[in-house]
């Protein structure tokens, strides 16, 4: 039975690192079909504990029905910690840390490396989260926009920045 043990808890620690890597554990939050609570990420959880318990029962000399109702019990702790406890949190930590490019416009900024007409430059600004922000942007100005002009974000692709000059007289 100790080897069934240490088969779980590397079975488990291996499934978890995977899910961790994959991102699974963002997708646990959505709406799912099926049963969400056997997901890669719970699954893992639990093999790991009752793997962890088991050769933990085992270790501190306990017999394998000790030691088995040990793993049992470690792995419904964590199963049902993760699931109601640190997981919640964490999509909560998730869903806030995440900005669209859209949150972008309407954002004022300088230009850092000069935007030719018909052609790219750069500009720096701070998101709405207090991030400075380094982008590649483009200008339907007739004249080309020098470093340290101050321009408006008016909108934005994926691939560019629209910008637009501000008079930084007014």
């Amino acid at each position: 039975m100790d080897i069934a043990f240490v088969i779980c808890l590397v079975v488990g620690m291996v499934a978890l690192l995977g899910a961790f890597l994959v991102g699974e554990l963002a997708d646990l939050g959505a709406d799912v079909d099926g049963l969400p609570f056997l997901s890669l990420t719970v699954v893992a959880t639990g093999l790991f504990g009752f793997g962890a318990g088991g050769v933990a029962g085992t270790w501190a000399g306990l017999g394998t029905v000790a030691a088995t109702l040990l793993a049992v019990g470690l792995a419904i702790v964590l199963v049902v910690g993760t699931r109601g406890l640190l997981l919640p949190y964490l999509l909560r930590q998730q869903a806030n840390s995440h900005i669209g490019r859209t949150s972008y416009i309407g954002s004022i900024g300088t230009v850092t490396l000069a935007v030719e007409p018909g052609g790219w430059g750069e500009v720096s600004f701070v998101d709405p989260e207090g991030n400075r922000v380094l982008g590649r942007a483009v200008s339907d100005e007739p004249v080309a926009l020098t470093p340290a002009t101050t321009v408006y974000i008016a909108d934005v692709d994926d691939q560019y920045l629209h910008v637009v000059a501000i008079d930084d007289a007014n």
